[in-house]
């Protein structure tokens, strides 16, 4: 992978569904350093790549998103675009916005956007 496009940011998040897609509540912190640093989204800017810990409701298990872009920030909210998913995250992302039969909207997009409160 380019050295441009290596997150020096990570985001932990809580997946759940809102009713225009996939939404999460977390925390982002500085991936450069020994020790994490919290940060606000204040720091981040659209363009900006950063790194995504998503935890499933009710497990005790996580996907890893390598590359995620971010798409714009407003307050304490951030539009993430999911870049480099694995195969086997892709289908755990489509299970869970499947799952509980809540109709969610159908779109191309659903699953490759996360919008994060954080």
């Amino acid at each position: 992978m380019p050295t441009g496009l290596l997150s020096k940011i990570g985001i932990d998040c809580m997946l759940s569904k809102g009713s225009n897609g996939l939404r999460g509540d977390g925390c982002l912190y500085e991936l450069s350093t020994s020790h994490p640093v919290i940060l606000t989204p204040t720091r981040l800017h659209p363009g900006d790549y950063v790194k995504l810990r998503l935890w499933f409701p009710d497990e005790n298990s996580f996907s890893v998103i390598e590359l995620a872009e971010v798409q714009w920030v407003k307050n304490e909210w951030i539009q993430i675009e999911l870049l480099l998913v694995s195969p086997k995250d892709q289908t755990r992302l489509r299970q869970f916005v499947a799952a509980d039969g809540k109709h969610l909207p159908t779109s191309a997009s659903l699953g490759q956007q996360i919008m994060i409160r954080a």
